[in-house]
């Protein structure tokens, strides 16, 4: 049975997170097997339910999970159905050519006009699901299609699994750096990587954005959360060379008055965005 709705929270802290075993007593989820710093659920209830179900999942969590709740969490949300065929080895869509599959499918996959990506399952967020990474993967098949990805140099910045430097590197980037504070992503990332075979042109770092060498980059790809992205936008342009482009995703509709405000002191402008569920993904020029 396909109907109903998974949700993972990973959740950012180094300690261990400790479920409770009555999390799901009286509201309607189940908890699945995940991998560590990772909480997977599912309802079955119908679709004309699952507001209600998100909401009762939200305050229980709130509820018996304060000190993680209150902290950066990433919620990926989809539908039971989607979330089976990535289990299934079923490749998943990112963007108009490209496909995520598991490694141990590289054979199932004739040769088509599909370029695939291989990466392991476990964390739903950044396998492409997620609209963000969606739109993302669109921008950088923009630049690309106007020869602004090949032979240049690419940060990914809070890169997850890797998934957009991996493209970036298949899209025959110069180099491509991926950068994550989260052990768990970095380790995550590195096996993507190699499962790409891309160990010569991606690579992976947890040192901080203000410690890297300023002026060597050409695009950034930065997918985050408003907050950071409002707290690391100018650390990331001084690691541009002008003129230097900046895939900027993660933020809703409501923010693009804020993002604008954030990036024209730099001497950026937006000259391309898209909405994706509710998510923009835009591409912002330095002028």
């Amino acid at each position: 049975m396909n109907e109903g709705l998974v949700v993972q929270i990973r959740f950012s802290g180094k300690g261990p997170v400790n479920i409770p075993a009555d999390l799901c007593s009286d509201i309607p989820w189940q908890i699945l097997n995940s991998p560590p710093g990772i909480l997977t659920l599912v309802t079955r209830e119908p679709a004309g339910r699952w507001d209600s179900c998100l909401r009762r999942l939200q305050v229980r969590v709130l509820q018996c999970l304060p000190g993680h709740a209150n902290t950066d969490t990433d919620w990926e949300v989809m539908p039971l159905a989607r979330y089976n065929s990535l289990g299934n080895g079923q490749p998943v869509r990112v963007g108009r050519s490209w496909m995520v599959a598991p490694p141990d499918t590289l054979n199932r996959h004739p040769a088509s006009g599909e370029n695939f990506i291989f990466m392991r399952p476990g964390w739903a967020f950044g396998d492409g699901c997620h609209p963000t990474t969606r739109g993302s993967v669109q921008a950088l098949e923009y630049l690309h299609e106007h020869d602004l990805v090949r032979g240049r140099d690419v940060l990914d910045v809070g890169t997850g699994t890797g998934i957009l430097g991996i493209i970036a590197g298949k899209m025959n980037a110069r180099s491509v750096l991926c950068l994550d504070i989260d052990p768990e992503s970095i380790r995550v990332a590195r096996e993507n990587i190699r499962q790409n075979g891309l160990e010569t042109t991606v690579s992976v770092t947890n040192t901080p954005l203000q410690n890297l060498p300023q002026g060597k980059w050409n695009l950034a790809l930065a997918n985050l959360t408003i907050s950071v992205m409002i707290r690391t936008f100018r650390e990331i342009v001084k690691l541009l060379a002008p003129p230097g482009i900046v895939v900027m995703s993660g933020f809703k509709a409501a923010n693009q008055e804020e993002i604008s405000r954030l990036i024209h002191p730099c001497g950026f402008e937006v000259i391309r965005s898209e909405e994706q569920d509710g998510w923009i993904t835009s591409i912002a020029l330095q002028k």
